[in-house]
């Protein structure tokens, strides 16, 4: 209900959530739970305490009703195609720099060596994948996602990826 309430609070048009699969049970878990709260938050008959969580915004209302128009899910360390991919080229550095700021799981430590990269390969490997899924969009640096429903094209030619 946490998470309901801070959905309804914030009202994204898009939530990104880890891919429904994984090694972790922490991000197969927050996948299924931020799509539990998607729609539970959408459910006009369901109270929800009008107590603001501490992100939420005093102009919105904490109680009514609202959904995400799209969830998407981050895919990257997965092994399935994507449905898409986001050029990231202008933000990789900024990307890889958040990701290393995480210094429990990518500095170099015994605990957990046999999971986690050694920090001197962490930056190839990267960038390996970002330029892996950059050639699916013809760019150097993409991110994958997928989504679970079909999309709708209106023009084919606006599609901005050749097919040869």
């Amino acid at each position: 209900m946490k998470v309901v309430r801070v959905l309804r609070e914030q009202r994204p048009r898009v939530l990104i959530l880890p891919y429904w699969e994984g090694r972790h049970p922490d991000h197969y878990t927050a996948s299924v739970l931020g799509y539990e709260a998607s729609f539970l938050a959408g459910l006009a008959k369901l109270a929800v305490s009008s107590q603001r969580s501490a992100i939420g915004d005093p102009a919105t209302d904490p109680t009514s009703p609202y959904r995400p128009f799209k969830l998407i899910y981050a895919s990257l360390y997965r092994d399935v195609r994507p449905t898409f991919v986001v050029d990231i080229t202008d933000q990789f550095e900024t990307r890889l720099a958040s990701l290393m700021a995480y210094k429990s799981q990518f500095t170099d430590q015994q605990a957990g060596s046999g999971i986690f990269p050694a920090q001197k390969e962490i930056r190839a490997r990267i960038e390996s994948m970002a330029r892996f899924y950059g050639m699916f969009g013809g760019v150097t640096y993409a991110e994958p996602f997928v989504q679970k429903e079909v999309g709708l094209v209106d023009d084919v030619m606006a599609i901005p990826v050749k097919s040869i």
